[in-house]
């Protein structure tokens, strides 16, 4: 991944095959990296909680907290909030995390699901965005590999406990009684964070999940992490040819979401769940 976005335009589920090939050829990627759909490419990579929709993140977390048990969801609050927000994130309730997959064909679908802008009405191009997510994670951590063993679970608690309205100083003496690292600044704690959690529930496990938690940043992580980012956008007069060659690949409602709710939508869609 350059030192620049780079762009490309496709209409066809070989063509994206062709371009995510190339990407990892020209990289010389040992890894796979995180695709995100965007049905509308003007959408910026920026979590739902932090959008000043007048959410109050600390309050969401408190709310799911009290409720989760009764939906089989039962961790513990003070030392497992990151896979509470991975929870939250993926029963669409807003949280400071961003929905990734290391799939392609994942992204693809989410991309492609919905033409429509429901303020305008006005059909839009989708997009994937795809993150070079180990060239960006030295970044990430502010250039402090290996300073410790659990730099990365640092990082990712550290984030989650913004999400209870914690401040830098309460963070910091957590993470030094926790972890026993006192190095924690409060620079480390401003960008993006990507990380692939436990694959708790169908949903995460189907589309092969992963995320980045947002950090004390106010700048969208398409700013914040351009040198690292690719993108491929697709026309809107191409997304219903595409969905349909996805559903011959069975990648579809019921597919991603592997629940009564994705089986009614597939169903609607195609009028069955094994229909063409």
């Amino acid at each position: 991944m350059a030192d620049q976005i780079k762009k490309m335009e496709i209409s066809s589920i070989q063509e994206y095959l062709t371009e995510v090939k190339d990407l990892y050829k020209q990289t010389n990627a040992k890894k796979h990296f995180f695709f995100r759909g965007h049905a509308d490419l003007e959408y910026q990579l920026w979590p739902s909680v932090l959008r000043g929709d007048g959410y109050d993140e600390k309050e969401l977390l408190l709310d799911f907290k009290q409720y989760g048990r009764r939906h089989h969801v039962d961790y513990n609050y003070q030392t497992e909030r990151d896979k509470l927000l991975v929870e939250m994130q993926h029963y669409e309730i807003p949280t400071r995390l961003l929905d990734w997959s290391v799939a392609p064909l994942t992204a693809l679908f989410f991309a492609c699901k919905h033409n429509v802008n429901q303020k305008t009405g006005e059909a839009t191009n989708g997009e994937i965005v795809i993150l070079n997510t180990w060239k960006y994670w030295p970044k990430a951590i502010n250039g402090k590999k290996g300073v410790h063993p659990e730099i990365h679970q640092i990082n990712i608690t550290a984030r989650s406990l913004l999400a209870s309205g914690w401040n830098y100083e309460h963070i910091a003496k957590y993470i030094e009684k926790t972890f026993g690292y006192a190095d924690l600044a409060t620079k480390d704690l401003e960008l993006p964070f990507p990380y692939v959690a436990c694959f708790t529930n169908d949903r995460i496990y189907n589309q092969h999940g992963c995320f980045t938690i947002h950090g004390t940043s106010e700048i969208p992580m398409d700013e914040l992490a351009k040198d690292y980012l690719h993108r491929i956008q697709i026309p809107a007069n191409c997304k219903a040819s595409i969905l349909e060659h996805l559903n011959m690949l069975y990648i579809n409602d019921y597919s991603v979401y592997p629940d009564f709710e994705g089986m009614s939508k597939t169903i609607k869609a195609h009028k069955g769940l094994f229909n063409l």
